[in-house]
């Protein structure tokens, strides 16, 4: 053996080794996006570890890290059914109808483990919690509103069952160490007997609409070709009522002209008639004879009737 080496020395170093080692026990990171729960001799902690640099008690403590990131659950009719990236990947859901119809759905469910309830958690549950805990809870709910309607119903009614499941799944959380972030309703497997019933009764509304829409817009031209008419007899009336109303017009006109006429005659001739005298017929007769005789003259009473001679007789 070498007499140099000093085995106090060596003593130092291996204890010194040996401290290094059990500090280093004792030093633990929580990384972002996890907490931590220490344990003593088994025990779980109340306080949570949250991301940074803890201290525990070698060989007496021990770390428990858990993940509270949110988490998504997937339940689709897939192959690739692998866990990755925080997903939960697992099988479409069967469930039965209210006339024991199998029903596949896929929905996908996000929820996050609550930090502060990491005791409870790990405790109740272990790093197990969503087997053991969430996958039966969500398949439950999904049970029981399914279950309440038929086949038919349930593709018409999509929206209104996606609202009944979260209502009653947002429930069951609130009791839970984890908070439900999100719920969707994806898509509805129908049996193939019932799609063949709903695609017969669309294409039945179809035709209906369609019916109704030929219908609508005969009644429409129909309505079109009423007003024309109307129009057109309207037009009719309106032009014979004018022309009527234009020769009533014209013969109260005629008429006013020819009582106007008649009455500057009769009013000539009154005048006429007022300023004729004896005297002046005589000067008229004179004036105006045309140097021939009458042929016949007639008296009065005695009604003599005499044959007067031509003036070339005469001659």
């Amino acid at each position: 053996m070498d007499s140099n080496v000093n085995p106090k020395g060596i003593g130092i170093l291996v204890a010194f080794l040996l401290i290094i080692g059990v500090v280093s026990q004792g030093v633990y990171t929580v990384k972002s996006g996890t907490a931590g729960v220490l344990s003593t001799f088994g025990e779980y902690s109340d306080s949570v570890q949250l991301p940074g640099i803890h201290f525990k008690i070698p060989l007496i403590q021990e770390i428990h890290v858990m993940d509270i990131k949110m988490q998504t659950a997937n339940y689709q009719d897939r192959s690739d059914m692998v866990d990755r990236d925080g997903v939960l990947r697992r099988p479409r859901i069967l469930v039965l109808d209210s006339k024991n119809l199998s029903i596949g759905m896929d929905i996908t469910v996000q929820f996050t483990p609550k930090a502060d309830k990491g005791k409870e958690i790990l405790s109740t549950y272990g790093t197990n919690y969503f087997e053991k805990l969430i996958n039966p809870i969500i398949r439950d709910v999904i049970r029981d509103v399914v279950s309440q309607y038929q086949a038919e119903e349930i593709a018409f009614k999509r929206s209104q069952i996606s609202t009944e499941l979260n209502i009653m799944l947002a429930k069951k959380f609130e009791t839970l160490p984890f908070t439900l972030d999100d719920m969707q309703l994806r898509d509805i497997d129908l049996p193939q007997i019932v799609r063949k019933k709903i695609e017969e009764v669309q294409l039945a509304k179809q035709e209906e609409q369609r019916l109704a829409m030929i219908e609508k817009q005969a009644a429409k031209n129909q309505s079109i070709k009423t007003i024309e008419a109307n129009t057109k007899l309207i037009e009719v009336t309106t032009q014979a009522k004018g022309d009527a109303e234009k020769k009533r017009i014209e013969a109260e006109a005629k008429a006013y002209q020819i009582e106007k006429e008649a009455a500057a005659m009769a009013e000539a001739n009154h005048i006429i008639a007022k300023s004729l005298s004896a005297d002046l017929i005589r000067y008229e007769s004179v004036r105006r004879w045309n140097g021939e005789y009458p042929k016949m003259l007639l008296s009065g009473q005695n009604e003599l009737l005499l044959q007067l001679p031509q003036l070339e007789e005469v001659r």
